[in-house]
């Protein structure tokens, strides 16, 4: 369930909600970003909504005080999927009280949840919404999208808890970073995934050689769910877990070979699906930085510097044994 399902309208309006939005886009000024929008905003201390095609920051006097991505679940799917709370007193809550902009408020004075819980919920959804959110896309500058301002607009939450905008960037860009780090390539954050259909295998000798960790439980509950028609971001609702810390896992699942990406929504034993790094393929994503080395393929940084040669001709490169990957 999203926050739309109970939605008792897109947002509740304030005084100045009748005065048309402003348009924003990238060839406003050199360097235009989302995240330079909100960084604008709340040094005018604006209040309203700033949307674009990935979703919705809001804002009062300044301060970011909600974040809604259509890539990470909403405060709603977090409580309900965990079993905090019902999505009956959910939908409830939001259709009593969602018009007076004060649903957090009433589920604390309810004693549905503490405010503790409803602080720290809040934070998690607000920073994972905005670590996509705020992430400019690459090809911004080649065909640029529209972000709209509506001064005055308030999320029908209410107020539960409220970051600064400089706060919110540098909490976002760590998170590109680390994710960077796990596997400098986005090439699964939005491709509908399945299990690779080969076990990963060591292909390069030497240095390049790697051993695979066994899968977490979590990550096993993802391999579980890959069907080859769900993206990440519908993995993490279903499981009701974080946008970011799902992504992340499917980068390391990705980097090992144990997920592949499904073109064309084929099931798990689909053809359609490659996994990186996966034996008899010469696939390997590009980093999101140009000249950046690739990560987490054994010989990627070779097939990097020699035109796409793995590494040393097998005729002649030492033996290599291939890793069995446990089992789910």
């Amino acid at each position: 369930m999203t926050n739309h399902d109970a939605n008792p309208g897109p947002d509740c309006r304030g005084a100045e909600a009748a005065r048309a939005a402003v348009g924003f886009r990238p060839s406003d000024g050199a360097g235009w970003t989302p995240a330079a929008a909100v960084e604008r905003l709340a040094g005018e201390r604006a209040t309203g909504a700033l949307r674009g095609p990935a979703g919705t920051v809001y804002l009062v006097d300044g301060l970011v005080a909600h974040a809604e991505s259509d890539r990470a679940p909403d405060l709603a799917t977090l409580l309900t999927a965990c079993g905090r709370l019902a999505p009956e007193t959910w939908r409830e809550a939001v259709h009593r009280f969602g018009p007076h902009a004060r649903v957090g408020e009433a589920l604390v004075e309810q004693g549905r949840l503490t405010r503790g819980e409803l602080e720290l919920c809040h934070l998690g959804a607000l920073y994972d919404a905005a670590c996509f959110l705020l992430d400019a896309p690459d090809n911004a500058l080649a065909a640029p999208p529209r972000w709209t301002f509506a001064p005055g607009v308030r999320h029908w939450l209410g107020p539960v808890a409220a970051v600064g905008a400089h706060r919110l960037r540098r909490e976002a860009e760590r998170r590109q970073r680390l994710l960077d780090r796990i596997w400098p390539s986005a090439q699964f954050d939005t491709a509908p995934l399945c299990r690779s259909a080969a076990p990963p295998a060591v292909t390069a000798p030497g240095r390049h050689a790697r051993r695979l960790r066994p899968p977490t439980r979590r990550q096993c509950d993802l391999l579980d769910h890959a069907d080859g028609r769900r993206t990440p971001a519908e993995l993490a609702r279903l499981l009701g877990r974080s946008a970011f810390a799902t992504t992340a896992d499917v980068r390391r699942l990705a980097a090992a070979g144990l997920l592949a990406g499904s073109d064309d929504g084929g099931g798990a034993g689909s053809d359609a699906g490659v996994a990186v790094g996966a034996p008899g393929t010469d696939r390997v994503p590009a980093p999101r930085a140009p000249g950046g080395l690739h990560r987490r393929v054994p010989g990627a940084a070779l097939a990097a510097l020699t035109g796409g040669r793995r590494g040393p001709d097998p005729a002649t490169a030492p033996p290599t044994t291939p890793i069995r990957t446990p089992r789910c």
